[in-house]
């Protein structure tokens, strides 16, 4: 099983807090001081997660963030964003581009250690290679994060949008409620309203006939419908 840990941090305490922790705990950490570094790392090596803080010296996290969601050995790997900055606008801005977890600083070393482990469980549980059938004219690969509708390819889906209509789909035609969806889809604390932007995202990029399927009950949740 990999054991490394990318943590890209300046804060030399921070740094060394993190790294004394996760190596008590059996992992191969190896720390990062830039957006740079820590990019030039991953281009040459496949951690088994990352976490990073989003106030570097060169830059922003997110941009490591980025480099990880768009490289296909990389695309599932977990990743924490450290920060100090708490509101509801910087979070979503940290989901949307692809962060799993959002711990805001001063950091609790425990409650790191209980994301990592949390983090690294799906992390198995998606190594396992769900694959859906054929559902009519949709098709979904949860190992090649392949969708196609209509025998057209689409492409364009972040991985958190992919997982939504995946499990929507999955669970299909149950209603399920926005912290039924935070629950399986995020597997972890976040606010509901982030579930609409996602569902609201994810409609704008599935082709009509496909978006329209993916239908809201108010107050209740949502649900995709099969066709026939």
């Amino acid at each position: 099983m990999n054991r490394t840990i990318l943590v890209v941090e300046d804060h030399q305490e921070t740094r060394d807090l993190i790294k004394a922790a996760l190596e008590h705990e059996g992992f191969k950490v190896n720390c990062k001081g830039t957006v740079n570094e820590g990019k030039d790392f991953l281009k040459q090596h496949r951690p088994a997660f990352v976490i990073l803080d989003l106030a570097l010296p060169d830059g922003c996290g997110l941009e490591v963030c980025g480099l990880v969601r768009g490289d296909p050995r990389l695309s599932k790997t977990p990743v924490i964003a450290l920060t100090g900055l708490g509101e509801f606008e910087d979070k979503k801005r940290g989901f949307d581009a692809g962060v799993d977890q959002y711990p805001v600083k001063p950091l609790e070393v425990e409650e790191l250690l209980l994301w990592v482990r949390a983090l690294l469980r799906r992390v198995d549980w998606d190594a396992s290679g769900r694959v859906l059938p054929v559902f009519g004219d949709l098709q979904i690969c949860a190992e090649t994060y392949l969708v196609k509708f209509r025998n057209k390819v689409i492409g364009n889906l972040t991985r958190r949008e992919f997982d939504l209509l995946y499990f929507l789909v999955a669970t299909s035609p149950k209603l399920i409620s926005r912290q039924g969806i935070i629950a399986k889809v995020w597997r972890t604390a976040a606010v509901e309203n982030l579930v609409d932007t996602h569902i609201h995202n994810l409609r704008q990029k599935l082709p009509p006939l496909l978006a329209a399927r993916i239908q809201s009950v108010a107050g209740k949740g949502f649900r995709y419908l099969k066709p026939g």
